[in-house]
């Protein structure tokens, strides 16, 4: 049997140079473990990668062109070792992220527009309410957007775990008393309305929300997604029943009306609320 040739060792700077990946990519890379040089000469710590690991660092450089982050190149990767079709699936699925975060972009610039030609907004239909008094399940956290979803599906299984079988008497609702985005972590409450019987405990405090009025819209999941639902929150902030009665002392919210994941795009999932302020007298 002929003998596999011995790849052409390569210096970082010249595979670099072939690969179209920099220095600074390559050495991030080799700390996630996405690429490794064949070797690394001491004390200089110089690194040398084989030819033959050219096609891989292609590949990585093109999947970052399809903003992949890095973990998911890593799965990605990790999949095409052991089993092709695998990374093959895994990166539709990524189109089709890239596809719904497009039309997701797509919903908020056409609100922009909107305001940017002092046209109505059809797209949101404002509404108020009256919410009585309630008792409410908690769980506080100080995160960032990117740690949202985890902490969603936490605290919904912290509270079914407590109810013990128990319905609430209320839909989920995820309070934002502050700004929840990649530079800023909130904070953010999640609340399940509970009876009387349902005590606090190590993980879940126990609330009662005053009653209030609040200004809301409601949303189809493909609103939901962002960045569309920022164009949500704007119309209901900026609406006159909202602007009509500032000084609220309660935070804005997302009172969900089903499961995302049970969910198609054009079906309803979530009341983006305001709660309102006093009524402003005469005078």
């Amino acid at each position: 049997m002929a003998r596999e040739p011995t790849p052409e060792l390569l210096s970082s700077g010249e595979f670099a140079r072939r690969s179209r990946l920099s220095a600074k990519a390559l050495r991030i890379y080799q700390g996630l473990g996405l690429l490794l040089p064949l070797d690394v000469a001491s004390p200089s710590r110089y690194r040398r990668y084989g030819s033959d690991q050219l096609p891989r660092a292609r590949l990585i450089a093109m999947l970052r062109g399809t903003d992949m982050s890095l973990l998911e190149i890593g799965a990605l990767l990790a999949d095409l070792d052991q089993e092709p079709d695998l990374a093959s699936q895994r990166l539709k699925r990524h189109l089709h992220q890239l596809e719904a975060q497009h039309t997701s972009q797509r919903a908020l610039i056409g609100h922009v527009q909107a305001i940017l030609r002092k046209e109505d907004l059809p797209m949101f239909t404002i509404r108020t309410r009256s919410v009585p008094a309630r008792r409410v399940m908690s769980i506080q956290r100080r995160l960032l957007a990117s740690e949202t979803d985890a902490f969603v599906l936490e605290a919904k299984d912290v509270f079914a775990n407590h109810l013990g079988g128990v319905s609430p008497t209320g839909p989920f609702t995820l309070i934002f008393h502050g700004v929840v985005d990649h530079e800023n972590d909130g904070p953010l409450e999640a609340a399940l309305a509970c009876s009387d019987l349902v005590a606090p405990s190590e993980f879940v405090g126990i609330r009662t929300e005053a009653a209030h009025e609040e200004a809301f819209t409601t949303i189809t999941k493909a609103q939901w997604e962002y960045p569309a639902i920022l164009a949500a929150y704007d119309a209901v902030a900026s609406s006159p029943e909202v602007i009509s009665r500032p000084g609220r002392r309660l935070s804005c919210r997302e009172v969900y009306l089903a499961d995302p994941e049970d969910l198609t795009d054009d079906e309803l999932i979530c009341d983006i609320a305001y709660p309102l302020g006093d009524p402003i007298g005469p005078g």
